[in-house]
């Protein structure tokens, strides 16, 4: 009896442990103590945006332990999005040198300098920049290099121990359309068909 009692037990801590373990928002990898984004930013149509909270632990608290947020956004719109201001009540870009690739662990893709190019705080993701922060650092926008296309997602991390209504978003800048395969085939036959034109005018010369 008392064996099945501690295989029951055994497997209900294993079971938490795992149920711990599972990100809901996997659109950022594992950083110190997250597996995943504590806060997940959906552009969606007509440029409404939300902000969901993962509430399972490890992924409901700060990354660091203290005061870090992971923060990932998701395009589900149709079109492509070149960045998106934020805003907050406190000082979410007042960042102070503790970003993700300074954590253990911290995600694989971290470069050997610690900063993933061209950004400088060490809060950026690959591909993510910041721009227009305020002096007290409460406002700024995240540029997403290349544009954000539709599917696709990108992660940062944002200073503080913050609540989902703390990360508030602005308006999504536009960065464009994604072109239709039927554009894309055109455009490649037309590059295709250039060498044969060009040589046909050096031939009527």
């Amino acid at each position: 009896m008392r064996i099945r009692v501690f295989l029951f037990s055994a497997a209900l801590l294993l079971g938490v442990a795992s149920l711990q373990a599972a990100a809901l928002f996997p659109q950022c990898p594992p950083v110190g103590n997250n597996t995943g984004c504590q806060f997940l930013i959906t552009i969606g149509a007509n440029n409404a945006v939300t902000v969901a909270a993962d509430p399972n632990p490890p992924n409901n608290g700060p990354y660091d332990g203290v005061e870090d947020t992971l923060v990932g956004v998701l395009n589900a719109s149709t079109g492509v999005v070149a960045s998106l201001p934020l805003s907050s009540t406190t000082d979410i870009f007042g960042f102070d040198g503790d970003g993700p690739c300074t954590q253990s662990p911290k995600p694989a893709s971290c470069p050997a300098s610690g900063l993933f190019s061209p950004d400088t705080s060490g809060y950026a993701g690959p591909n993510v920049t910041f721009s227009g922060i305020n002096p007290a650092n409460t406002s700024g926008t995240v540029n997403f290099t290349g544009g954000l296309a539709p599917g696709q997602s990108r992660w940062f991390a944002l200073e503080e121990s913050l609540t989902a209504s703390q990360i508030v978003p602005g308006t999504p800048n536009p960065g464009g359309s994604v072109p239709e395969p039927a554009t894309l085939l055109m455009l490649g036959g037309g590059l295709l068909a250039l060498p044969a034109l060009s040589r046909r005018r050096r031939a009527a010369r």
